[in-house]
Formats: C-alpha cells, sequence, structure tokens
C-alpha cells in the first residue's frame, strides 16, 4: 500500500482516540518506518515483522522513565499498523523470524443486483516461505490518486472540525445578538479579575500618595 495511506489510517485512528493533532501527526509518521527498507532496495523485508517494534518496546520499557507507557503502547500499534494493512495486500512477513513464512490474507466482498439479489463473500489465507529479495532500483509510488481520494475523504471531517473548534477557542469578549450585547460567562469571570486587579492597584496608589484634607482648602 502507499505511504500516504500508511500516514492517513494511524493518524486519523488516532484522533478519534482524542489525540490533539500536534501530537498525532508525529506519531502517525512512524507508521512510515517499515518502509524505510525500500531505502536498500529491500521490500517487505524484517521492518514489516510486528516482533521487531515488539521487542523494542520492551526494552523501552524494561528501564525506568525512559519514555512514557502510553507513548510506547502508541508507537507500537502505529507501526504494527502498516503491517497490519499491509497484510491484506501481499505477502508480508509478518510473524518473521517466530515464522518463517510470508502471510497474505485475501478477502473479497461483492454484491450484485440483478434479477436476483446475490452475495458473494469469501477470503482465503495465503502462505509462501520468507523471501528477501533485492530489487535493482527505487521505482515506487508515494501516493496515487485513488489514494489521495480516500485520504481525503478521510482527512476531511476531522479538518471540518479542528476549525470549528478553532473558532470556538476565540475569545469574544463582547457579541452582539438580537436581544443586545452579551458576553461568555468565562469572559465575565476574566474581565472581573483584571477589573479587580485594576482597582486593587489604584487603591493602593491613593493610600500610597494621600493628600491630607488641610491642603485641599484655599483661602
Amino acid at each position: 500500500m502507499e505511504p500516504l495511506l500508511h500516514l492517513t489510517i494511524p493518524f486519523v485512528l488516532l484522533i478519534l482516540m482524542g489525540m490533539e493533532i500536534k501530537k498525532a501527526l508525529p506519531i502517525a509518521v512512524l507508521a512510515l518506518i517499515p518502509d524505510l527498507d525500500a531505502l536498500f532496495h529491500v521490500h517487505r523485508s524484517i521492518s514489516h515483522s510486528i516482533m521487531i517494534p515488539m521487542a523494542v518496546a520492551i526494552l523501552l520499557l524494561l528501564p525506568r522513565r525512559v519514555c512514557s507507557r502510553n507513548f510506547i503502547a502508541l508507537a507500537l500499534l502505529t507501526v504494527s499498523s502498516h503491517s497490519i494493512v499491509d497484510l491484506f495486500t501481499g505477502y508480508t512477513p509478518i510473524f518473521w523470524p517466530p515464522c518463517n513464512y510470508s502471510i497474505w490474507l485475501q478477502i473479497w466482498l461483492a454484491v450484485h443486483i440483478g434479477s436476483s439479489l446475490s452475495l458473494n463473500l469469501g477470503g482465503q489465507l495465503l502462505v509462501r516461505p520468507v523471501l528477501f529479495q533485492a530489487f535493482q532500483s527505487l521505482d515506487t509510488p508515494l501516493f496515487t490518486g485513488e489514494g489521495l481520494i480516500v485520504s481525503m475523504m478521510l482527512l476531511s471531517p476531522l479538518l471540518l472540525r479542528a476549525l470549528r473548534m478553532s473558532k470556538v477557542k476565540v475569545k469574544r469578549v463582547w457579541s452582539f445578538d438580537r436581544g443586545g450585547w452579551s458576553t461568555s460567562l468565562g469572559d465575565v469571570v476574566l474581565w472581573r479579575s483584571r477589573l479587580a486587579r485594576v482597582g486593587g492597584f489604584i487603591t493602593g496608589m491613593t493610600l500610597r500618595f494621600k493628600i491630607p484634607d488641610k491642603a485641599l482648602k484655599l483661602g
């Protein structure tokens, strides 16, 4: 599967779990790590095995306070999502080295409407020995038209929600509606605290530099 979808799928899942966009995006980028083997002219190699990130996660959990457990768990799920998705698109050594076989899980679903309604649902599990074979040159698309459309469809609701939330967070001190001038409770508390600070400052200055009553008498 193309890198764009490998990035989009965990990113959307992290957002749906309640994570902020600025935190979800760096973690979602970790899903691209398995495809780094293409830089060495070998694709779907040991980097596509979920056993490798699991071993790294265990090593990071052994010493105390090295990384947050929540971060390690999310990072593990994000990196593993790459191999899980690839499992449905081609042979993937997902359990290597304990299992020396590459696995391809094929699932198909087709619904045909004609003179009668027919449903074709099936699947098969294909296995073959793991074979890491180098290719001559790097030639792979970063994204396709179909992948771009699917990614935009997945991201558009999240982007719209983020845009709405950003508008809500903008502080509106006063707003005018049909009922007249109004303000939110948070703004009232904010401005009351500010006025109290200003009032306290003026009172303190008045007490410090108070003019005697006799100095105000003229003649």
